[in-house]
């Protein structure tokens, strides 16, 4: 998805046949179609930031405001940090996702330190893989607001879908939301970080 401070509605489950003919006829908003992503997401049970690891890099998207089933995000381009790491960059990891590391080194790490300081973080931090292909669309509204529209099959840890959508503006995001209600009865609104609680426990399993 684009960088910047947005707002976005989420949902994961399966899609609705009328959703998938819909989609179809938007314009893509990416030069490719598909996008298909291998994701590494960290995740602690008291993280409200999505942190993720994507190629040969880590990547913040940190969560600002929730309105009801509509939450607040920012995604700085400036955030994107590839390795080797700089060790000021340890700190913000430690601040995102909760957590104390077992220390700080003063010189860059690569992604397998990364990993093996990640192994003795307290407390432990879960390494979820997620396989996605991602298709991301333009939906112009009657008012001439353009809204994103993100349709993503996961592969792995589970076989199902997840759709988004998102703008700067939380008054055009639910108005979009409540013109696609209907075509999103499959899918039950939550962020990853949420979807990723519910994979962990016993009864997602």
């Amino acid at each position: 998805m684009p960088f910047g401070d947005h707002w976005e509605w989420r949902g994961f489950g399966q899609t609705t046949a009328t959703f998938r003919a819909w989609f179809h006829t938007l314009p893509s908003y990416l030069p490719t179609t598909d996008n298909e992503l291998h994701d590494t997401y960290l995740w602690t049970p008291t993280c409200r930031h999505n942190v993720k690891l994507r190629y040969n890099a880590l990547k913040f998207k940190r969560f600002l405001a929730r309105e009801g089933m509509f939450e607040r995000w920012l995604e700085d381009p400036d955030e994107v940090l590839p390795f080797p790491m700089a060790p000021e960059h340890l700190r913000q990891v430690e601040i995102l996702l909760d957590v104390r590391l077992p220390e700080l080194p003063t010189h860059p790490v690569d992604r397998d330190a990364f990993l093996a300081l990640l192994a003795r973080a307290h407390p432990p931090v879960h390494q979820v893989l997620v396989m996605k292909q991602r298709r991301l669309s333009r939906w112009r509204l009657p008012s001439g607001d353009e809204v994103l529209v993100e349709w993503t099959r996961l592969r792995q840890p589970r076989v199902q879908e997840t759709v988004s959508l998102e703008h700067e503006r939380l008054a055009v995001l639910a108005r979009a939301y409540e013109g696609l209600a209907s075509r999103l009865s499959g899918l039950q609104p939550m962020n990853y970080l949420q979807a990723i609680a519910h994979w962990l426990s016993p009864q997602g399993n």
